[in-house]
């Protein structure tokens, strides 16, 4: 058994890192450096407790890969790297390459443009109607917030939202709408002709079906009576073929204290239960004044997290990416190195694993040289296209590695 188990580990190596998709790379990958940087630190999942709290998403990956059935749901949380999709993007289309004919769906995503703020390149929103943007990452806005922690909210009744992919086709069968509990003088009316549509209420969301699939979302509104309020709290795609579903939540300027007042985060969770969650919430934490960042209520947030995930699936995998290194109003800024020491408590405490990219671009002050090479931007907080590429291609092929490796055991 052993023995087989390494000649499947051997097979797949030759996989890497790139396996069989044809469709076009997206913008960030396009932006790659001719000749990659090495990272200063060996590019890794790091496991202080070990790998036992991955062998049910590698089982699953088991499955996918060798035996062509089921899903697996990885759920990438984060700020502004999140929400620009440069670094999911790339992530999602090198996971979705592992394997021939692996594939897989965009999952979970948000139509930002509705609420007026950046969009992903990769899809284009369009819309009419009077809408009105709110996050949780804002202490002014008000919620409720679902799991996507921003919405578009309206009360205009003959308002409507068009979404298709730019890049990449959409190809979804099934598509849900997910919205904030309203009365019944709201409704969604999915246009395309569906074969069947519903509404979930556990999931609070509108839902259709269709025998074909589809390249775009289109929807409008129904409602009885003008005064009151229909709010879109993200759209989610999916298909019967196998593979990996990347879902994007990501708001800007996120703090792990901004998701903790979506309060209606783990109903909606429950529509991608997550078998591996990437957290990349920290940038906006540690965005302070030298001594102004609590680590202790960091690492208390994020154990609230994790408590909301593991009431979703109590097998979840999580993944702690710490930041970049960055600067604070054109300054230094040193609480980077104390975001990787609390990523690793929770590691250590929760089973998970570290994807240390703060000293892989190497660490301290390093933003500066990412800023010269063209991998940062000037703000000392945010990536290019370029940096965005590097990290998601770090970032994929740890764990492509930490996956092959689980044959050798």
């Amino acid at each position: 058994m052993r023995i087989e188990r390494q000649m499947i580990w051997v097979a797949l190596i030759g996989l890497l890192p790139f396996g069989g998709r044809l469709d076009a790379q997206p913008i960030a990958l396009r932006s790659l450096p001719s000749v990659m940087p090495i990272p200063a630190r060996p590019n890794q999942l790091d496991f202080p407790l070990g790998t036992k709290q991955f062998d049910a998403v590698w089982q699953k990956m088991d499955t996918l890969i060798f035996k062509g059935k089921g899903h697996v749901n990885m759920v990438h949380v984060g700020g502004s790297h999140v929400q620009a999709g440069l670094l999911t993007d790339a992530i999602r289309y090198r996971l979705q390459s592992m394997a021939p004919g692996l594939s897989g769906e965009r999952g979970f995503f948000f139509p930002y443009k509705v609420a007026h703020t950046n969009n992903p390149a990769s899809y284009r929103v369009s819309y009419t109607g009077e809408w009105t943007g709110q996050r949780c990452s804002v202490p002014y806005h008000n919620g409720p917030w679902g799991v996507s922690g921003i919405r578009a909210w309206t009360i205009d009744s003959l308002a409507t939202v068009h979404v298709h992919g730019r890049e990449e086709a959409l190809a979804f069968n099934h598509l849900r709408v997910f919205s904030a509990p309203s009365d019944s003088s709201y409704a969604v009316n999915i246009l395309g002709d569906p074969d069947t549509s519903w509404y979930n209420a556990s999931l609070q969301a509108y839902e259709a079906r269709w025998e074909t699939l589809q390249d775009s979302i289109e929807f409008a509104l129904q409602s009885s009576d003008s005064t009151h309020w229909f709010s879109l709290e993200g759209l989610q795609v999916l298909r019967d073929d196998i593979g990996i579903r990347y879902h994007a939540i990501g708001t800007n300027g996120a703090a792990t204290h901004s998701y903790l007042k979506c309060e209606r985060f783990v109903d909606q969770l429950h529509a991608f239960p997550p078998d591996l969650v990437i957290w990349g919430l920290g940038i906006n934490d540690a965005y302070k004044q030298i001594g102004r960042f609590d680590t202790v209520a960091y690492e208390q947030h994020y154990d609230s997290l994790v408590a909301w995930v593991q009431k979703v699936n109590p097998h979840a995998a999580f993944i702690w990416v710490t930041n970049n290194d960055s600067k604070y109003k054109g300054n230094y800024n040193p609480h980077g190195e104390m975001v990787q020491r609390v990523m690793r408590r929770l590691a250590r405490k929760h089973g998970g694993a570290v994807h240390d990219f703060y000293h892989m671009m190497g660490g301290s002050r390093s933003i500066n040289f990412w800023i010269r090479k063209g991998w940062a931007k000037k703000d000392g907080i945010h990536m290019t296209h370029a940096g965005y590429a590097i990290q998601a291609a770090w970032l994929a092929e740890a764990i492509e590695w930490s996956y092959l490796n689980h044959f050798k055991s």
